[in-house]
């Protein structure tokens, strides 16, 4: 377990709320104060993939532990709402304004002395008209807007990517959420770098070899196809085109190229601003997988995003809608 906590006492003042970002192989908790300041943090490694749902409350309950306090509501997103999690929230049907996020809470019957809630994910149309899911990251979408707005930013229109495990690509359209597409990026590459004979006795390389990836995301754009290329990947090591060391940050530069590729010639219209939301590692690598197409991009912390999103949720239902009574939660 990890912690950065100096208890309630480390907010000037009774904290707003407890954030909870609890995903399938983490759960991280953020004990904040009326401004966003984060007062103390916990995390562990008991994700939803790991706990039966009747299991979710005690977890949480010995995480947090000197945190809980009756006025202080606990906010969760993520795969905790999901099948399989503490309770399945239905999702919310794009086209949605993010900010109505807070009117459908699922406040949960508990033996908690606080409120618990669950944010509830969003169902939407992707590109190929086939039905598409996302839970978790419509709260970093939440906190994405409010960065936005910071930057002076909020009206206009800007295409969010949330790469990760199954990237999303989300165009947000002045607050509002029209439609959005996931893809199968982060995992294929995953089991392809972990399994596949494309990078057998290749050596892992500790940081991006810029080259190599380049070599990849250029290949993309070539005719054959996905499948096609990523043969290459063996067949270009070889013949002596692909040095070994460039190996792995090709197969990386094949599949996010085909990712952005994809997403770009989808687009109703030309793409001129995107916001990548997500980790250092991966967003540096679309940025650069973007640049190739004379695209830049703006950058935002997931983290940071999942807390801003869940303050101003937790901003917003407490303002425009009383906490609701422990004994009348989940009706």
């Amino acid at each position: 377990m990890t912690q950065h906590s100096l208890g309630m006492d480390s907010c000037n003042e009774l904290p707003l709320c407890i954030a909870v970002d609890w995903g399938t192989t983490n759960l991280r908790a953020f004990l904040m104060d009326h401004t966003g300041r984060i007062c103390a943090e916990k995390s562990n490694h008991q994700g939803m993939q790991t706990l039966a749902s009747d299991e979710f409350e005690s977890v949480l309950e010995a995480l947090l532990d000197e945190w809980i306090h009756p006025d202080v509501p606990i906010y969760m997103a993520g795969m905790v709402g999901g099948r399989g999690g503490w309770q399945e929230v239905p999702y919310q049907l794009c086209p949605i304004e993010l900010d109505t996020l807070s009117e459908h809470l699922r406040w949960l019957p508990s033996s908690l002395p606080c409120d618990v809630a669950i944010v509830p994910g969003l169902q939407g149309i992707g590109v190929s008209g086939h039905f598409d899911v996302m839970r978790g990251e419509e709260t970093q979408l939440l906190g994405a807007l409010d960065w936005l707005s910071e930057q002076g930013l909020a009206d206009q229109d800007v295409l969010c990517c949330l790469p990760g495990t199954h990237c999303k690509w989300v165009p947000l359209l002045q607050g509002k959420v029209m439609q959005f597409s996931s893809s199968f990026s982060g995992e294929l590459f995953a089991r392809l770098n972990q399994e596949s004979i494309l990078v057998k006795g290749m050596p892992n390389n500790q940081t991006l070899h810029c080259a190599g990836f380049e070599k990849g995301v250029a290949t993309s754009l070539q005719a054959g196809g996905l499948l096609h290329h990523l043969f290459s990947v063996r067949s270009d090591y070889l013949c002596g085109e692909l040095p070994a060391e460039q190996v792995r940050d090709y197969l990386s530069g094949i599949v996010i190229g085909h990712d952005v590729n994809d997403i770009l010639s989808a687009q109703s219209s030309p793409c001129s601003k995107v916001l990548i939301i997500g980790n250092d590692t991966l967003s540096e690598r679309y940025q650069l997988a973007l640049s190739l197409h004379r695209i830049s991009a703006l950058s935002l912390d997931a983290r940071d995003a999942s807390i801003r999103g869940l303050k101003r949720l937790a901003c917003q239902s407490l303002l425009h809608a009383p906490v609701p009574n422990r004994t009348k939660r989940g009706h």
